[in-house]
This record gives structure tokens, sequence and C-alpha cells, in this order.
């Protein structure tokens, strides 16, 4: 409800001076805007005051385009979008076990491209890929940590994480082919984070 005419409540909040204060409504009752706004607060219409008598429907669909309008000039005027990104995806590396996977080969394989972008910048310049490099892994479905190490493997031009792979996550976690499985840094632990995000 975007105005409430028995107490003249504005669902709006502005940072200046709330355009709703219209001086004949604000002589019989106080204003209150709640609405966040970088411009023009949403409620400068004069149809404000008169919102009790149109439906609830109108209401709504003033409001909307009103606050359609309002965020274009935003963007218009700031160089910026205000549009809300209500989710982003931790789990940047993202991987569907193959069956060389889960073998006795002991490794979990990462293409080049995918370990040179989200891998290799998080461990510094100065590792030694070809020796590999220990790193912890935290299971967050279990809480439990793990240290694979994590190498450039030569011949297949890939990246691969060994070491204990096969016995900390495919039996442990009993990893299938086709199973999905996520990772992520986390740059306040140091670590990366691990999580089956789909399972067959």
């Amino acid at each position: 409800m975007p105005y409430v005419d028995c107490c003249n409540v504005c669902t709006h909040l502005t940072l200046g001076t709330c355009p709703c204060s219209d001086s004949a409504i604000a002589e019989t009752k106080p204003n209150v805007c709640v609405d966040l706004s970088l411009g023009l607060c949403l409620c400068t219409t004069t149809e404000s005051g008169s919102s009790s008598k149109k439906g609830k429907h109108d209401d709504e669909a003033h409001i909307g385009s009103t606050k359609k309008a309002c965020s274009n000039e935003v963007d218009r005027r700031w160089g910026y979008s205000t549009e809300l990104m209500l989710y982003d995806d931790p789990w940047k590396i993202k991987k569907i076990l193959k069956e060389s996977d889960l073998g006795n080969m002991s490794r979990l394989l990462l293409g080049r491209d995918l370990a040179q972008e989200l891998v290799l910048p998080v461990l510094g310049a100065d590792t030694d890929l070809d020796n590999g490099t220990q790193v912890s892994i935290w299971d967050v479905d279990t809480n439990s940590v793990h240290s694979l190490l994590f190498k450039r493997w030569v011949s297949s031009r890939s990246y691969v994480f060994i070491g204990s792979w096969v016995q900390d996550f495919v039996i442990r976690r009993a990893l299938k082919k086709g199973d999905e499985i996520g990772l992520h840094w986390d740059p306040y632990n140091n670590h990366f984070n691990f999580s089956i995000l789909k399972a067959i």
C-alpha cells in the first residue's frame, strides 16, 4: 500500500525533503515518508493526497510506473544501474564429475581456463605449479577441512587437485559420476570451500 490515508503515511523514504508533505494534507495529518530515493521521492505526484479515492490496483500501477521512471532517471543522471541483484552464486568453480575424476588416478581435473581464471590468482605468482602446492579445502556440507595438492598436469595442459582426493572426497562423500560439485576461494579464511551442488 503506497499511501495510508488514515494517518497520512507515505511508504517512501527520501534523502531530502519528502515532497509528500502537501501543505493541505499536512495541516490535518502528519506525513511520514519511508522510501529511500536518490532523486525525487516517488510520492511527488499531487495524486498522493487523493490516493484513498483510487482503487488498490490503480495505486500499485501508478507507483510501479513512477518507480520505473525514477529508476531510469537515476540511471541516466548518475551513470550506474540501480537494479538490485538479489543473489550472486558463490560457487564459481563448478564441475559435473566424470568417471576419470572418481577412479584410481586419485585426482580432480580442472580445465586450464577455469584454473587460470579462478585458482591461480589466489595462490600467488610464486606458486610452484610443477611440484604442486598444498591447499586447504573446507567441506561446508560436513564442516571438515582437508588438504590437497594443486599442480599443473603437463600432459593434458590442465590442472589437478591430487593427494587424498579419492579418500577424502570421493569415498567419504560417496561421489558418483554426474554429481555436480562446487569450489570457491574464501579470502577471509584462506582456503577453498567445497560443496556437492547436485547429487544424482
